[in-house]
């Protein structure tokens, strides 16, 4: 038929494997982290690209304090990233964990601090737009990752 939608096209993350990226902070505690399903290359490069997007988001409007460009902006974007990544990407909390070199339990500290914080109009307008980014990221990516 002539209304049919042109099928999306299936992108393969090729480099993702050639990748290097070092995890900060503390180690992965051994028992949060399945040792039996370790996080693929492309899902910690997808957390990565989240990760990347929301910080430049924060940036262009203006939500981050330009007063505060240290250690509390840093956590506050990983904090929205492994929210987006858990909710947006339906990722357990332990493969999040792996993606951004974090305990399990922080991962689930971060969720509940967006979750708090999205009663404030413009933030949940913020992480809806992160959220809809990283969507359209994944579709870009193919149903491999």
């Amino acid at each position: 038929m002539a209304d049919d939608p042109a099928p999306v096209p299936h992108v393969v993350l090729s480099d993702a494997q050639s990748m290097e990226w070092e995890p900060t902070g503390d180690p992965i505690q051994t028992d949060e982290a399945d040792p039996a399903r370790p996080i693929t290359a492309e899902r910690r490069l997808l957390c990565m690209i989240v990760r990347q997007l929301t910080e430049e988001l924060l940036r262009a409007t203006g939500l981050e304090n330009d007063g505060d460009p240290g250690r509390r902006a840093t956590s506050h974007v990983r904090q929205v990233a492994m929210y987006v990544c858990h909710v947006a990407y339906s990722m357990p909390m332990g493969e999040v964990a792996q993606a951004f070199g974090r305990d399990r339990s922080t991962v689930g500290h971060a969720c509940r601090m967006v979750e708090d914080r999205r009663d404030d109009r413009a933030y949940d307008t913020f992480v809806a737009i992160v959220e809809r980014m990283a969507s359209a990221v994944h579709l870009l990516a193919g149903h491999r990752i």
